[in-house]
């Protein structure tokens, strides 16, 4: 097939766009340089992370890493097709443009060079050496099958790269360690939420890492790491749960975690009256806040350590804040500033509708026998078992029922190691063979946990956890 001008125009544009993409990702991974298709992305999401449209992208591509790839598909398309589109105009236009999109993603000193280099690819593929002939139309042919394989190689492997930990299974969330206490998630079965794409994610390096703390202290102060794991030791095991989990969802863990006290590294540096919020900053440009008065509670502590192991990359390594009974929104990883503030100042989720406060609500789940337990034999379940949680309120009472909630029967509870972990709940039960309609419900305090099904955004999830099973 013989290309016509135009369309020789726009795989010239699309070579162009390829190359200066992938050498902006190259940047973005060895030098940390921002990447302006990454950027892009971020401003996608910012729209889509709106409640009522997560909520559609919820409904047609359920919770996870479906929405995120969704995301990324549409910037990379976008970011692609416009920007080849711009073969058809002459380079040094094209160049400009190409400047003026950048300088609206990235900073100056990123934008320009990214210009220059779209600039000199153009040029050459503009010049004699690729000129409108048939053998160098052929070249051109072939150029941009390399350069389509490369973005599709390219996708398929950031895409991928979204899938393995947004959404672990329910057994994996309650199979702890054997070297751990029951009731403990691993850190590598632990879910992970970001804003961003996972391979994009912070890698901090502990050497470089430094944590500063300014704005309406007395002593302004910066610590390295090894500053702050000199600070007395806290352990505390806490259960945290994402503000995106579904009923009966698996975006809640439980571990031990170690770091040490916020609220007594804040009154060592001396709060000024003017006080009234704490304001975080993190590595990936996220950002949250917190009245004063609650991060000075005692148990809101900052931790380098889970389950008695370095906080993973993916986890917030080298530090993050855990905030007892707060949705995971509210608990940043990365974290590389604290800033005190007479002010408040809406957190990257707050400013698009999500919850300000961030509490967990009353939750309960079955987790033996699982959703998908329909091959099982009647004869071999000998309990039902699951797992309740209400934030920093206790669970004073779960009931189950196996015929969809006219009988139903109290659970037992498992003993609590900590008033801020899942409580553990087991139930006997000898069913016959066929369809068994199980449900569970938890007491907070004595309070019915409610029943209404509701989406988990903007105020978290509702609504009791129910399934059928066919037992053979």
């Amino acid at each position: 097939m013989k290309l016509t001008w135009n369309l020789a125009a726009w795989l010239r544009g699309f070579n162009a766009v390829v190359l200066i993409t992938a050498l902006g990702l190259l940047a973005r991974l060895l030098l940390n340089v921002p990447f302006p298709l990454q950027e892009l992305f971020n401003r996608l999401t910012q729209f889509l992370g709106i409640p009522e449209m997560f909520q559609l992208i919820h409904r047609f591509l359920g919770y996870g890493a479906g929405g995120k790839v969704f995301a990324f598909a549409g910037s990379l398309g976008l970011w692609l097709v416009l920007l080849s589109a711009l073969g058809v105009v002459s380079a040094p236009i094209a160049s400009l443009m190409v400047l003026a999109v950048c300088l609206w993603l990235v900073p100056f000193w990123v934008a320009v060079p990214t210009a220059l280099v779209y600039f000199g690819v153009r040029s050459v593929l503009e010049s004699k050496v690729m000129g409108f002939s048939d053998s160098r139309r052929s070249s051109l042919k072939w150029l941009s099958l390399g350069s389509g394989t490369l973005v599709f190689g390219g996708a398929a492997a950031l895409a991928r790269s979204l899938l393995p930990s947004s959404t672990p299974s329910l057994a994996k969330t309650m199979a702890g360690n054997s070297k751990l206490p029951s009731g403990i998630t691993a850190q590598a079965d632990f879910y992970s939420i970001s804003k961003n794409l996972e391979a994009f994610d912070p890698k901090l390096e502990a050497n470089n890492w430094q944590l500063e703390v300014k704005g309406l202290v007395k002593t302004k102060k910066s610590y390295s790491l090894e500053d702050l794991k000199t600070r007395p030791i806290r352990d505390l095991e806490a259960t945290m749960v994402c503000i995106s989990n579904a009923v009966g969802g698996g975006l809640i863990g439980n571990a031990i975690w170690t770091g040490f006290s916020l609220g007594e590294l804040l009154l060592e540096l001396g709060i000024e009256k003017e006080a009234r919020y704490l304001l975080w900053r993190a590595a990936d440009g996220y950002t949250e806040s917190l009245p004063l008065q609650a991060a000075l509670e005692q148990d809101v502590i900052l931790v380098y350590a889970m389950n008695y192991e370095p906080l993973s990359q993916k986890h917030g390594f080298p530090l993050r804040v855990i905030i007892p009974g707060r949705l995971g929104m509210k608990q940043p990883r990365w974290i590389t500033g604290i800033e005190l503030s007479a002010t408040d100042q809406a957190g990257y989720w707050v400013e698009r509708g999500w919850s300000k406060d961030a509490y967990a609500q009353t939750m309960s789940r079955i987790d033996s026998p699982s959703e998908n337990a329909g091959f099982l034999k009647a004869e071999t379940i000998k309990e039902i078992s699951g797992i309740a949680f209400a934030g920093n309120t206790a669970i004073t009472r779960v009931e189950v029922s196996s015929d969809g909630g006219l009988v139903w029967r109290d659970a037992e509870l498992l003993p609590r190691r900590s008033p801020y972990a899942w409580t553990q709940w087991r139930i006997a039960w000898t069913p016959a063979a066929g369809p068994h309609q199980l449900v569970v419900r938890a007491y907070a305090n004595g309070v019915l946990q409610p029943e209404t099904e509701r989406d988990a955004l903007p105020e978290a999830s509702s609504g009791w956890h129910k399934f059928i099973n066919n037992l053979s």
